[in-house]
């Protein structure tokens, strides 16, 4: 499991300081800003940013499920651990 934004490398430091740590490497789509972000459809040019998202990705590359999420929404556990659980 991996974290990824468009923020810089310090600021994925100080949220994961303020989480209690996390338990997966946050990386950073800093330079080119956003790039990553892009390559999955996911870059929002009106707000600079990206939309977000879990995106979970089977050993060979192939995208198994994909779910964007407003601001201040979480995603279902469940539904992503079912995925999960479901991959060869």
């Amino acid at each position: 499991m991996l974290g990824i934004s468009c923020d810089h490398v310090n600021a994925h430091r100080a949220w994961s300081t303020a989480m209690g740590g996390l338990p997966y490497p946050e990386l950073s789509d800093w330079h080119p800003k956003g790039q990553v972000t892009e390559a999955y459809g996911l870059w929002n040019d009106e707000r600079g940013a990206g939309t977000r998202a879990i995106i979970v990705v089977d050993k060979e590359g192939v995208v198994r499920f994909r779910e964007t999420y407003a601001p201040g929404t979480l995603p279902d556990p469940l539904a992503v651990l079912s995925v999960l659980e479901n991959l060869d």
